[in-house]
This record gives structure tokens, sequence and C-alpha cells, in this order.
């Protein structure tokens, strides 16, 4: 046997959840080096399709603030807080479709429906170009949140499907991006250049829309829902892609029944709800960022096309920072609370720089506080990647990735009322909601880790005082992979499931 396959694999794997003929006959066979090529071609495949759903998701989303800078706001004759609306219906109707997606996301392949999602809101971007008033952008806004508000839950469980909790926060990092706030600028900034018939906010959503529906046909014949279909890799391939995730013991199967039981579960943890305060904080944030971000730097005397280029540095500090923390999660163990409370810090030191500071007298520092500001995603990073870690059981799963995107759209609508058009555009209102906003998201890291901490301590008791192998031992066993993987049990289910935090 060469160097490459000596020594024992740990991972076990599931017969029952395998297709026949693919269970492995000796998984200490497997090497090292195939499991790092099965990692490889994972991130070479699922993770650029992620990254690009995501992308033109906020792409789209934010396509709405260029195109009021460009024009749409006059053309549309938006008048009070019509826009602001706009920003808050397209949260309406991805709440509205967030109840069935739960139920859906248990019966459907979710590469299809990720697929169909993407070529959807494709679609309507497009024939928001005929839009002539706030009655039409609103109910195209309003389709549009439905067409997307299966992206994150499935992204969450997709996430726990090819990759192991180590490797989650960075693989989140990556998907859950920022360069359409980066490029976003960038293009519509060319856009803006454009000469023809059209008014130039209709270019940028024709151009977005054409895109993503290109995009999303490709997704729907090349993403897979999980490693038993998965045609980019081999009978033996499939065998280790399995054997990885399985040790996660959080699920790899995304076709279980729906089990009430599951969600009662998760309705009595209290990390359920500190999740859910959370994520309403942090996506007031987001609406801020993602509606306002334009309109707020506008204010400081940028012309238009200036204005788009100016808001992109945002975005890529947020980039960066999220990046650079789930980084550091591969190197200290249970550090992700840690990184999750420090990372609001420098937001909430951008958000008083722009609450107090004259942007007249003291533009430069103003505007570097806008761009602190990018470090509100970071945190949320680290939440999903938490949340994918520490829950287990298929229904369980799919609740609360539901109410993660539920949440996120609470906060969504939300946010945009706190920005009063009679006080653009510096918002003073509308900063101070975020302000406020980034101190409960730190106080929420803070409680999270705590009770992840005491959860654990329950556990190890438990264990502790029950006859048989220790919880490290048992985590190694293959009979008892075997039958959380069956009985698809929860992590409050299963006794050698500790949280990571």
């Amino acid at each position: 046997m060469s160097e490459d396959h000596k020594g024992p694999i740990s991972d076990p794997v599931s017969e029952a959840e395998i297709a026949p003929g693919l269970v492995p006959a000796n998984v200490d066979e497997i090497s090292r080096k195939l499991r790092r090529k099965v990692l490889l071609k994972i991130d070479l495949v699922i993770l650029p399709i992620l990254f690009i759903a995501q992308f033109l998701s906020f792409l789209d989303k934010n396509g709405l603030a260029y195109a009021a800078i460009y024009g749409m706001q006059k053309d549309a004759h938006l008048v009070g807080q019509e826009y602001s609306w706009l920003g808050s219906i397209f949260y309406f109707g991805y709440l509205a479709m967030e109840f069935p997606t739960m139920w859906l996301l248990t019966k459907v392949p979710i590469g299809k429906y990720i697929g169909v999602s993407i070529i959807g809101f494709g679609l309507v971007l497009c024939c928001m170009t005929g839009a002539k008033s706030f009655a039409g952008l609103a109910a195209a806004r309003f389709v549009l949140g439905m067409f997307e508000a299966g992206l994150l839950p499935s992204f969450i469980i997709l996430n726990s499907v090819w990759y192991r909790r180590e490797e989650q926060p960075l693989r989140t990092a990556i998907w859950w991006n920022t360069f359409a706030g980066i490029f976003g600028g960038i293009l519509s900034y060319a856009i803006g250049h454009i000469v023809g018939p059209l008014s130039t906010w209709k270019y940028i959503f024709i151009i977005y829309g054409a895109i993503s529906m290109f995009l999303g046909i490709v997704t729907l014949f090349v993403l897979p829902d999980s490693a038993q279909n998965a045609w980019f890799l081999t009978a033996e391939e499939k065998q280790v892609a399995f054997s990885r995730t399985a040790a996660n013991q959080t699920g790899v199967n995304t076709h279980r029944s729906f089990k009430l039981s599951q969600v009662l579960e998760a309705l009595a943890d209290p990390k359920y709800w500190v999740m859910v305060i959370f994520a309403i904080a942090q996506a007031l944030t987001n609406a801020g960022v993602t509606n306002f971000n334009p309109l707020i730097i506008s204010g400081y005397g940028f012309s238009t096309s200036k204005t788009a280029l100016m808001a992109s540095p945002q975005a890529a500090v947020a980039f960066i920072a999220q990046v650079s923390c789930t980084v550091l999660t591969f190197f200290v163990p249970n550090i992700r609370c840690l990184l999750w409370v420090l990372s609001c810090l420098p937001a909430l030191a951008g958000a008083i720089m722009i609450r107090l500071l004259d942007p007249t007298l003291h533009r430069d520092a103003s505007l570097t506080g806008v761009y602190l500001m990018g470090f509100y995603n970071p945190s949320w990073i680290l939440m999903l990647s938490l949340q994918s870690s520490n829950t287990a059981g298929m229904t369980k799963k799919s609740f609360v990735s539901g109410s993660v995107a539920v949440c996120y759209a609470i906060g969504n609508i939300i946010g945009p009322q706190f920005f009063r058009a009679s006080q653009k555009p510096h918002y003073q209102l509308g900063i101070g909601a975020m302000l406020c906003a980034f101190c409960i998201m730190a106080g929420m890291g803070i409680l999270y880790w705590i009770i992840c901490v005491y959860q654990n301590s329950v556990k190890n008791r438990a264990a502790s005082a029950s006859a048989g192998s220790s919880p490290e031992t048992q985590k190694d066993d293959l009979a008892h992979v075997q039958e959380t993987e069956v009985q698809d049990l929860t992590d409050v289910q299963n006794p050698t499931f500790r949280y990571t935090y």
C-alpha cells in the first residue's frame, strides 16, 4: 500500500442512507488523499453554484437602490415613503412564501427548487422595467420576494449535506458573499453610460434579470441534492462524500417526512429564540445597507455616477471581514461566538460616527463610518454556520432554517420604515435604529455562547453518569452514527451530540 493510503479513516458511513451497491466494503481503506480530492470537487462544483446564486440574489435586490439614483423614483412618480415601502414589500412576499418553503424542503429536490427560484426572480426583474407607478413596482417586488424565499434555508441545509462542521463557516462566508455590493456599484456605473432609448434604471433590471435567468437554467441541471445523485463524483467518491458529513450527526438525507415533534423541540430550545432576536436585529441593519447605502452616500455631495462607485468599498469591507473571521475558526476551536460579538463593535462604531459627525464638516470621517458598518455581516455568517452545525433532524433543520429566513424578512420589512423621506439623505432615525440593532446583535452572541456551554455541560454530566463508553468514543462508533441517521435523531435526542460555539 502506498503512503497515501495508510491510516484508518474514522468517518462513518450509514448503509441505510446510501443507495444499494454504494456502501464501501472497508471504510478504513479510504485514503486521506481521496477525501481531499472529493472535498476539492465539491468546492469546485457546489460552492460556485451557491456563490453565484446568492450573488445574483443580492445583485437583484441591490439593483433597486442603484435604480433609485438613476431616476426610477422620478419616472415611477414615487412620493413620500413609497420608496421605503418598496424595500419592505419585497419581504412581505418573502415572508408569505417562507412557511410553504419549510414544508417544500422536506418534499422536493433542493437543487431543482433553487434553479427554478433563480429563473423566477430573473424573469420578474425584467418585468419591472414595464412598471410606471408605485403599484406596478410594488407588485413586482412582492413576487420577487416570493421567488427568493427558499434560497437561504436551502443553502443552510446544503451546507450540512456537503460540508463537515469545521468546514462550514468559511464556506458560508463565501456563498453568503457581498460581491454584489462590490460589483453592483461598478456595474451600475458602467450601465449608467449606456446610451439608448430606455431610462438607465431599466437597463439595470434588464441586464441583471437576463443573467439571472440564464444562470438559473444552468443551476437547474447541474446542482445535485446530495452525494447520491452527484454527477461529478464516481461511485467510490460518493461513498467518501457521504461518510465525510455523516460524522456531523446532523443528517445527510434531504428527503424526510415532516415531524411535528422536531418543530416543538426547536421552539423549546433557548438557542432558537436567541437566533430569532439576532436575525431580526441583523436584518434591520441589512435593510439600511441594501436599500439606502447609495442614497446616504449621495448626501455627501458626490455625482450620481461617483455615488455608485463610492458605495462599493463598504461591501468589500464586509467580505474581507467575514472571510477573515471564518478563516480564524480553522485555527482556534469554539471561537465563533467570540468573533460574532467582536465583529459587531466596528459596525457599532461606524453607526455612531455617522450619527454624531456633521457630514459637511467631517465628510471623510463620516464616510469612514459608512464603510465600517460593513462589519454588520460577519456576525450573520457566523450565526448561519452555527445554526447549520448545531441543528440535527431534517424537519428541525428545515424549520429552523425557515425561521431564520422568516426573521430575516421581518427585520427587512421593519428596517426601511426607520428611514424617513423627510430626513434624507442623512436619515438620523434610520442610523439610530441600526446603532441599537448592533448592540442587540452583540448581546445575542454572548447569550448564545453561554447557552451552548451550559447545554454541553448538561450532556457531559449525563454521559458521565451513564454506563458505557465516553462521549468521545461514542462519537466514533459506527453503529451509533447509523442509528442517528436511520432514526433521524435531533441534536437533543442524540446523547453524543455536542454544540459548537
